[in-house]
């Protein structure tokens, strides 16, 4: 089936967002290695999380083991919204390079903070989540509404939980400074 574009108006471009990536691992070790990979793909980071407890599921501890933890990276370039499922084929590869007899030592979930929501790329599809390409999905996993973080009914617990949301809340704080400093101009705000 062959569809032509659509030739109305202009379409303006999206805003940039923020790139975080989760990472999920119980030795430390995999998790720097893979951030190293994701810095040189992404560029710099402006911030990285201590690690958080994950405590919330038993669902990744046969393949990646006990004691798992989860430090947040926030990456200092802005990027257009349409490279989420290019950024999450990117953590994909990042996560098979690292694996360990066809298991994965570290965990990635790339998303995009914007002003009004954190949009988190995954490769489980389910009903409120939309393709991107084969076997890439987006999901809104939370709604910033009325000056807070809205967990929804698919939200994990983690990222709905106090210590994830008062992070998301600082990134947030710094992206839109960095939106307002940059328009028009380059700015010197993470």
């Amino acid at each position: 089936m062959s569809i032509t574009p659509w030739a109305g108006p202009k379409v303006s471009p999206s805003p940039p967002a923020r790139l975080v990536v989760s990472l999920l691992a119980g030795r430390d070790r995999p998790r720097q290695k893979a951030l190293a990979m994701l810095v040189r793909r992404f560029g710099r980071l402006c911030f990285v999380s201590a690690p958080l407890e994950f405590n919330f599921t038993d669902y990744y501890r046969a393949e990646m083991g006990p004691g798992l933890t989860r430090r947040l990276a926030v990456f200092r370039e802005l990027v257009d919204p349409v490279r989420l499922k290019v950024i999450k084929q990117v953590c994909m590869s990042i996560e098979q390079d690292l694996a360990a007899q066809g298991r994965r030592t570290v965990n990635l979930d790339p998303g995009l903070l914007a002003p009004d929501a954190l949009v988190l790329a995954t490769r489980k599809p389910r009903g409120h989540r939309v393709c991107l390409a084969p076997g890439i999905y987006a999901e809104v996993t939370l709604l910033y509404h009325k000056g807070d973080f809205q967990g929804l009914p698919w939200t994990y617990q983690d990222y709905a939980g106090p210590e994830l949301k008062t992070l998301l809340h600082r990134v947030r704080r710094r992206y839109l400074w960095k939106r307002a400093d940059t328009k028009g101009k380059e700015g010197s705000l993470d």
